[in-house]
């Protein structure tokens, strides 16, 4: 039986959809990963837009080698609690919103974590984006509990107590654990 090109397309299609279809990973990610610029005043509404949820935003630029370090963890944090929707993770670059040629590294840099929760970067003169933050440095990641309330601020600013991974970890736990 002779096909036309028409209907071997589709075949082709429909093969390969198929195999995707027991790959939960690549079927669901249907957005791009890329970095949604945001002001100050708008990172604040879309974070508001979260409530209901527990929150976890990773504050990090690619200039930061401790940022790099650290982000595979949180994907594997993605992946271990926010398939669900009851966690939401947020990626915030802080990188130079003037830099085209950082931003491309940022972005690049998302798709091979396979960072597919949002993924934002601070649309503000660097300097004053810390300042907006109350941040002195990065890395630092703030949780928010479904109400909102920010309720662990972990970031480097003091040198003598650097948080880890494992805060981070018990920070999600916690509150989950407050939330049943």
């Amino acid at each position: 039986m002779r096909r036309s090109i028409p209907e071997l397309g589709l075949i082709l299609v429909l093969a390969v959809a198929g195999g995707f279809a027991d790959k939960p990973a690549l079927r669901a990610q249907s957005k791009p990963i890329a970095l949604q610029p945001v002001t100050f005043a708008q990172w604040q509404q879309k974070l508001a837009g979260y409530r209901g949820h527990i929150v976890v935003v990773d504050f990090w630029a690619t200039w930061c080698g401790p940022c790099v370090e650290r982000f595979p963890h949180m994907v594997e944090l993605y992946q271990k609690y926010g398939k669900d929707g009851k966690i939401r993770f947020v990626s915030m670059s802080l990188d130079d919103p003037s830099d085209g040629p950082a931003l491309q590294h940022a972005e690049e840099f998302l798709v091979k974590q396979n960072a597919v929760f949002d993924d934002f970067r601070m649309d503000e003169i660097i300097p004053d984006a810390f300042e907006k933050l109350a941040i002195l440095g990065i890395p630092a990641v703030f949780i928010y509990d479904g109400s909102g309330k920010l309720r662990y601020r972990l970031t480097g600013d003091n040198p003598n107590r650097q948080f880890t991974n494992e805060d981070v970890d018990n920070a999600i736990k916690d509150l989950l654990a407050g939330s049943k």
